[in-house]
């Protein structure tokens, strides 16, 4: 018979276990990460097996294979705690630098040069007039890592005077700091900001009319491909809105509307793809907002697994339809962004791909 300490020593034991692994899934982020609300998804939505390595989609990268590296990056639904991000995002943004060279060091050069010091404020950073105040999004960095992400917005600033409106700059810097160091982020925005015109992929839109034009070409897109749930989004607007209107926050239904662990698959995609994968994104949105919302009665379907025990639904058309008449079409809109199933966003990605 086992004695009582003895028990006790294993009781002891097995808690330390279960607090030490619960510690391992989070290493992966900086500690300027506030990983207490990160969910971590099990499963892949899409890839059935085993996922690729790093190393298997570096080679896919370094022979050229394009195509098969947009696949791999699309099928393999890597947890949003997996350590390939770490090397893969960095080289993903590599390849599309105009020069591909990166003098080791220059970020902090010139942060000393606008600053005074490398030391991290105690305050927030001034950021560039580009920035869009309200569209600040840090998602789950602490505040040491919100004032990182500031300081390298405002170095992004000095470094490229000629971008006058980019409100996206904020929220993919901070994303990129979930997975990478303070220079690493920066020589990362560098390569996405100044991306190879050969390559004619744009990834940040720099100048007011630029933006506009996004919007409009999402807006069109729908429109062609989606056009039963542009016009439904349009049949149960206000009288006076116009579609125009609607499409104008189009990029925030991905940024602001999708849970984190969402946004960084499509972040997987976006930083190899470019600004197509937003429009994609939107796309497949709209498809299954109209779907879950539509005359149709479809039931409810639950989120994969997190680390609540509890799997939250998507709510029936019925409930839509009174949070549409209750909020409006954009409120109920960005709620159901919030509640997207991962696999049913990413089988409509697939689907969009094809367009």
């Amino acid at each position: 018979m086992m004695k009582h300490g003895e028990s006790n020593k294993k009781v002891i034991h097995s808690m330390l276990s279960v607090l030490e692994e619960e510690s391992d899934i989070y290493e992966i982020f900086p500690d300027y990460v506030d990983t207490s609300d990160i969910s971590i998804l099990t499963d892949s939505p899409i890839k059935k097996g085993a996922l690729k390595t790093f190393q298997e989609v570096q080679a896919l990268i370094q022979t050229g294979k394009k195509k098969e590296v947009k696949q791999v990056i699309r099928e393999n639904s890597w947890p949003v705690n997996s350590s390939i991000r770490k090397q893969l995002w960095p080289l993903l943004c590599h390849q599309h630098a105009q020069d591909k060279t990166v003098l080791e060091g220059f970020y902090w050069d010139v942060v000393k040069q606008i600053f005074g010091t490398t030391d991290l404020p105690e305050k927030s950073v001034m950021l560039p007039p580009f920035v869009d105040g309200s569209k600040c999004l840090s998602y789950h960095l602490s505040r040491k890592g919100k004032t990182i992400a500031e300081r390298v917005v405002a170095v992004i600033g000095y470094s490229f005077p000629d971008i006058t409106y980019s409100p996206a700059i904020f929220p993919i810097a901070a994303i990129l700091l979930h997975f990478m160091n303070e220079e690493e982020c920066y020589n990362c925005m560098t390569h996405l900001v100044k991306s190879d015109p050969k390559a004619k992929e744009t990834f940040i839109t720099q100048t007011k009319l630029l933006y506009e034009v996004t919007w409009r070409t999402a807006m069109q897109v729908s429109k062609k491909h989606a056009k039963s749930a542009t016009s439904f989004l349009l049949r149960n607007s206000p009288s006076n809105t116009k579609v125009e209107h609607m499409f104008q926050d189009w990029l925030w239904w991905t940024f602001q509307g999708l849970p984190f662990h969402h946004l960084v698959r499509v972040m997987d995609c976006f930083l190899n793809e470019g600004m197509k994968v937003f429009y994609r994104v939107s796309m497949a949105i709209l498809l299954l907002f109209h779907k879950y919302s539509g005359a149709s009665s479809f039931s409810s379907s639950p989120v994969h697994a997190t680390n609540s025990s509890t799997q939250p639904t998507i709510p029936s058309s019925s409930s839509w339809l009174q949070e549409i008449s209750a909020n409006g079409v954009e409120a109920a809109l960005l709620k159901f962004c919030r509640q997207m199933p991962v696999s049913c966003l990413w089988n409509s990605y697939v689907t969009a791909c094809t367009c």
